[in-house]
């Protein structure tokens, strides 16, 4: 790989930021108010489940978005990495509002509140890597 591919690889933006934004702060809102329910001993309520509804079609989104691009000629600095990070992003969602649902009490809202904060982590990483602005370890 030249130098000129390589830099060229690393300018590439990733096409999602707008949504990739949106789905951290709805991530971010979701972790704080489930945070408060599972503080005030309370289940996972319908506006959470909602909000996990939400959070994951913004999700898809997001994919489609980083696939149309990835298709049409902008591809991921890392592929198969990106591709890994992006399938975890969208199967956290279910398993969120499986989790939750499932617990009663407190500890489903606060498994709920854990999983938006690694999915905000998840988020930022799939847009590191389509740029490359963070080099592996």
């Amino acid at each position: 790989m030249t130098a000129a591919t390589s830099s060229a690889l690393i300018a590439s933006q990733f096409p999602a930021a707008t949504m990739t934004t949106a789905v951290i702060v709805l991530a971010l809102v979701l972790a704080v108010a489930l945070g408060v329910m599972a503080f005030l001993d309370k289940s996972v309520p319908m506006w959470g489940l909602a909000g996990i509804a939400i959070l994951e079609l913004a999700l898809l989104v997001l994919a489609g978005i980083s696939v149309v691009a990835w298709v049409g000629g902008n591809p991921p600095a890392e592929p198969v990495v990106f591709f890994f990070y992006l399938l975890s992003c969208i199967a956290i969602p279910p398993a969120m509002a499986w989790w939750g649902r499932g617990e009663p009490g407190r500890w489903g809202s606060g498994v709920v509140a854990a999983a938006c904060l690694v999915l905000v982590v998840l988020v930022l990483r799939v847009s590191q890597v389509w740029s490359g602005g963070v080099p592996p370890t």
